[in-house]
């Protein structure tokens, strides 16, 4: 009687100790991913001969371990957009894969992250069939568990934005921006942007317009010298808005170099 009480104690101190214990027990299963998540996901190299890539869209996971969605690549300054489709598979400790092939043969392994109420609210992306020396990477978050349709009504109010370009090649400037975007919810934008350009600092104020399709996917431009375009992928929503995004620019510097440029948004 004594062992097993002091057994009982030990578990419980343990699961006291330890607060992840009873949910890592409960499990994590294909059905526990599903629904739209927003992803952006890039190249890694420092190969300046290697063209830079990037991605951004939507993966609608089903619960029984299909996977649909959409998206936006550029490399080489091409731009592709088309559906993707494939299976998914997650295992108990929330770990898993993704196999994507249509539209891309890129396979993933996966680790869930922020889950509320057995809902993962974010999933972490690795590209794991690319034997090149590179590195493909990038990050999905929830959009929605339900079907929804959008509008550029659901993207509104202030929205904190950090964005970089991505470059292996030593003959072109580094760029990183941060900048305060609002968007009206009717189609229009200003942004103010800090920028820091080949060691140099820049402020701006900017202005531009934006669509947002029925899926949750649109595109952003900015009237500026450069005048930049980006395709983005609404996520975080609740009560019909949108509290994120995640940005691939589909023009980074018209073409002049070997780079692309994305970054993520997140309301204020």
């Amino acid at each position: 009687m004594l062992n097993r009480c002091a057994m009982r104690v030990g578990v419980l101190l343990l699961a006291t100790i330890v607060p992840g214990l009873s949910a890592q027990a409960a499990g994590f299963g294909n059905a526990s991913l599903k629904g739209s998540y927003s992803f952006l996901v890039d190249r890694w190299t420092a190969d300046a001969s290697t063209d830079q890539f990037a991605m951004v869209g939507l993966m609608q996971f089903n619960g029984t371990g299909v996977v649909t969605g959409t998206y936006t690549s550029i490399s080489a300054s091409t731009v592709e957009t088309g559906a993707l489709g494939g299976t998914y598979s997650v295992s108990p400790n929330g770990t898993g894969t993704i196999s994507l092939t249509s539209g891309s043969t890129a396979q993933f392994a996966i680790t869930l992250n922020s889950t509320v109420a057995g809902v993962p609210h974010g999933i972490q992306l690795l590209q794991t069939n690319d034997n090149s020396n590179e590195v493909i990477s990038g990050t999905a978050v929830l959009q929605s568990t339900a079907a929804g349709t959008y509008s550029v009504a659901s993207l509104k109010g202030n929205f904190a934005f950090q964005g970089n370009t991505w470059t292996a090649d030593p003959m072109l400037a580094e760029d990183g921006d941060i900048a305060l975007f609002t968007f009206d919810g009717k189609g229009h934008l200003k942004a103010t942007v800090t920028s820091m350009f080949d060691g140099a600092l820049y402020t701006n104020t900017v202005n531009g317009a934006y669509t947002v399709s029925s899926n949750g996917t649109g595109t952003v431009s900015i009237i500026s010298n450069n005048s930049p375009k980006f395709a983005i992928a609404l996520n975080s929503v609740a009560s019909g808005l949108a509290g994120g995004l995640q940005a691939l620019a589909t023009n980074p510097g018209n073409g002049n170099g070997n780079y692309v440029a994305a970054g993520i948004g997140v309301k204020q």
